[in-house]
């Protein structure tokens, strides 16, 4: 029987149940109310408030189905409450209360872990599961794996939400619970879904490696390296792998000891499976860390023994790390004469026998890697003979993309990918339909594997990649080197000259290769968007290709890699960015090119306005070291010029964010063509009242400043630099308070009547549009009268045959005669 002092400290617990009850969170009134009917279960107030929580209750759907779903555990309770679940409008309250109605649901039940993984899309869910996380970590983590991938992909989503934590203590603390917990799962015996705890450490790395110091020592990385067997599944190792790449990142030197010592330690053991775990690791390490991985291949004894050892251990798994190994090995130069001097008779042998094709492809890949070192700066190509013909099993990849199962292909790609390094295979490569049609056929596959679409894009950069432009600097500096080598300057293939280049990517545009790179790109990683982007820049080379390119979505596809690298490396905290530095400059260069061609109207809509295009094309006109800096500039001016003839705002947009560059230092340049494509620029932007009072306004210190500048543009030797300051002249003359400000100006009368002295009809028309105007004042047709227009003019009505200009000439002298 309750005492005085626990009826009243039950009836406070009702109060409170109340209370969470009417503000709609039944979880707090359950757990109130559980714990009062301990205390006083006969107490009519209790009784009277577990009714009404149950009456509010019943009226969520999604709460009603999961509890009777906990209860009869049934199929078609779950399917119910999944679609209740994925209705729109869920609140958070009510997915809060869900999840904790779900945790008294034990076990692995795949609707369970959908339901789960739907739920944590909603915050409330995300909030009441990282509060549990922090009162029971061992617990959570331990359902959550066993629920399913989708149940560990939204604790990490939990994880890595830092607004669902009340303070970056407590967030820190939940990272490094899960970590631990992840790796103590790792090293359970015959685990099942082992990529669930690995995941769970790569994704803590990647995002948090901050919090988890102390907590990683040889043991952890003992548990992610030995996930890198070749035997284990795709998904463990892809996520081991980005584990690895962490680690190294974070402590280069620490990391290379340790895989030094692990590999050395499963080798020295002797026996396949620990040569396996061993050859695997340092495979999956030579492309993260070349120096550390290269130094342990190339230790003493290693490579000149490995294939007796390999061949008297008899097992095909180990064959097969081994020739992952040595082709991994391969990137390095080094390791490449070794694996030529103690490898080559066993791969041509291997090869020969081809009884097992996937260990023929792998040692056929190696033989071409070594075959011909591709030295474009140092010489000549070396080719090396040997039994097997390199032709030959070039021919035989080909033949194997276009005939052969997926995982010929994988590694029949990834040959010629470095094979396509040649100039000769490049050309026989892109002039085969037949093979650009099912090798792009493959890559547009949903399931195409991450190899293959690197592979494959890296056979398109080569067939498309013209040489790089070199100014006379560079090019005496490159036959300075060449005599100081006592060589003589190597002639260049004709095959990488532009005009074959040029053919090559007409036949990779014909082959729909744009269409596929829309598609590679939606979800892809740094490495497919910088490789494509690098693939539309050759493309776009080619002004003939650029509204087909256009068509079929590569401007859409440009301003989204732009905006999408330019995101990512500024959100970066770390000043590290997984994209090439290249790669900014090459997206808005190939983006220039495409809108220099295109009319602007045709492309842009509410959907992609056109002031998305205009950042990357503006991030062209900084200056830079870059010998090519001149031309990425000159195309991104015609580009700019070519999109403010669509409307003023986006003329407005282009002046609020290049015109100071443009009138500042570009017009002012030393080359022709970015003086002249400056000045057509503004010339389309005088269309704005906005440029007009950059010129025009007497308030603005710099106007006159700017006025000047452009009434120079029309005395340059230039004559399209000069009708176009005349162009941008008669626009802006058109405004009353632009002619005062030209009246200002000590010879802007002169610059004027220069025009209507030019040999070029275009030029004197623009001129006399320009005196037209000024001549609409008083002050201007004094002023006029003064510099001597009448003679000027009447010259210009002796020379001129152009009807439009004899009109507007003979008008004019009209109104100085008055």
């Amino acid at each position: 029987m309750a005492t005085n002092s626990e009826d009243q400290r039950a009836l406070q617990l009702a109060q409170k149940a109340g209370e969470s009850t009417k503000i709609g969170d039944l979880a707090s009134a359950a757990r109130f109310l559980r714990e009062a009917s301990s205390i006083a279960p006969e107490n009519p107030q209790i009784k009277d408030a577990w009714t009404r929580l149950r009456q509010e209750e019943d009226k969520s759907e999604l709460l009603a189905l999961c509890k009777i779903w906990v209860r009869s555990k049934d199929e078609d309770d779950g399917d119910r409450a999944l679609r209740a679940v994925q209705k729109q409008g869920l609140k958070q309250k009510e997915a809060e209360q869900a999840m904790d109605i779900l945790f008294d649901f034990k076990g692995e039940d795949d609707v369970l872990d959908q339901v789960t993984g739907e739920l944590l899309q909603n915050t409330g869910a995300q909030t009441w599961l990282a509060n549990a996380v922090r009162e029971q970590p061992t617990r959570i983590y331990y359902e959550m794996f066993e629920r399913g991938d989708d149940s560990i992909d939204g604790l990490l989503k939990v994880l890595l939400n830092r607004s669902v934590w009340p303070d970056d203590e407590v967030f820190k603390n939940g990272h490094r619970d899960m970590f631990m917990l992840s790796l103590a799962m790792m090293m359970e015996e015959a685990l099942e879904h082992p990529e669930r705890a690995m995941k769970g450490i790569a994704q803590l790395l990647a995002h948090y490696a901050e919090h988890l110091k102390g907590i990683i020592d040889a043991d952890s990385f003992d548990v992610i390296l030995a996930s890198l067997d070749i035997r284990l599944p795709n998904s463990l190792r892809s996520q081991a792998t980005l584990a690895s790449i962490k680690l190294f990142e974070l402590a280069p030197n620490t990391a290379g000891e340790l895989i030094s010592t692990f590999v050395t330690n499963r080798a020295k053991k002797g026996e396949a499976n620990n040569l396996i775990i061993a050859f695997s690791a340092a495979t999956a390490i030579f492309p993260i860390a070349v120096p550390a991985a290269a130094a342990l291949f190339l230790t003493e004894g290693f490579v000149s023994t490995l294939v007796p050892v390999v061949s008297k251990k008899r097992s095909h798994k180990l064959e097969q790390a081994t020739l992952e190994l040595i082709s991994a090995a391969c990137v390095d130069k080094n390791c490449r004469d070794a694996i030529n001097k103690h490898c080559r008779e066993w791969l041509e042998e291997l090869v020969a026998e081809s009884q097992d094709k996937k260990r023929a492809n792998l040692a056929a890949l190696v033989l071409v890697k070594l075959g011909e070192e591709v030295l474009p700066t140092e010489g000549p190509q070396i080719i090396t003979p040997g039994k097997v013909d390199q032709s030959d099993l070039i021919a035989s990849f080909k033949s194997m993309v276009i005939g052969g199962d997926i995982s010929s292909k994988q590694d029949s790609i990834e040959g010629l990918a470095y094979a396509s390094l040649q100039p000769k295979v490049r050309e026989d490569l892109s002039k085969s339909p037949k093979f650009l049609k099912r090798l792009i056929g493959t890559m547009s596959e949903p399931s195409a594997p991450s190899n293959i679409l690197f592979g494959g894009l890296t056979i398109f950069v080569n067939i498309t990649t013209y040489q790089p432009i070199e100014s006379e600097e560079e090019m005496r500096m490159a036959q300075l080197k060449a005599y100081a080598n006592i060589q003589k300057p190597s002639a260049p293939n004709e095959l990488l000259d532009d005009s074959n280049v040029s053919i090559r990517c007409k036949r990779l545009l014909d082959a729909s290769v744009v269409p596929l790179l829309v598609q590679v790109c939606k979800k892809g990683s740094p490495t497919i968007l910088s490789q494509s982007s690098q693939i539309l820049l050759s493309l776009s080379k080619d002004p003939k290709a650029r509204g087909l390119m256009a068509q079929q979505g590569a401007i859409k596809l440009l301003v989204q890699t732009w905006d999408h690298i330019y995101t990512t490396n500024d959100a970066s905290k770390s000043g590290t960015t997984p994209f090439p530095p290249t790669a900014l400059p090459t997206t808005a260069q190939a983006l220039s090119r495409l809108l220099i061609s295109i009319n602007p109207s045709h492309i842009f809509n509410a959907a992609l306005p056109s002031i998305n295009a205009i950042r990357p094309l503006v991030s062209q006109l900084t200056r830079t070291e870059s010998s090519t800096w001149q031309l990425h500039a000159f195309e991104s001016l015609l580009a700019l010029t070519n999109l403010a003839s669509l409307d003023m705002q986006t003329q407005d947009h282009i002046i609020s964010s290049a015109f100071e560059t443009v009138i500042d230092d570009l017009l002012l340049s030393s080359h022709t063509m970015i003086r002249r494509a400056s000045t057509e620029l503004l010339c389309n932007l005088m269309a704005s009242p906005t440029c007009i009072a950059h010129f025009a306004d007497p308030d603005a210190p710099r106007s006159k400043h700017r006025l000047h500048l452009l009434l120079a543009m029309t005395d340059v030797d230039d004559t399209p630099t000069r009708s176009a300051a005349g162009g941008a002249l008669a626009m802006l003359l058109s405004v009353e308070v632009a002619v005062a400000a030209l009246l200002r100006q000590d010879k802007g009368i002169e610059f004027l009547l220069g025009l209507c002295r030019d040999e070029d009809e275009d030029v004197k028309y623009r001129g006399v549009v320009c005196v037209r105007s000024v001549a609409e004042t008083k002050e201007g047709v004094e002023k006029l009268k003064v510099k001597g227009a009448v003679d000027v003019l009447k010259g210009l009505l002796k020379e001129s045959r152009r009807q439009d200009v004899l009109g507007l000439g003979v008008e004019v002298v009209k109104i100085l005669l008055g």
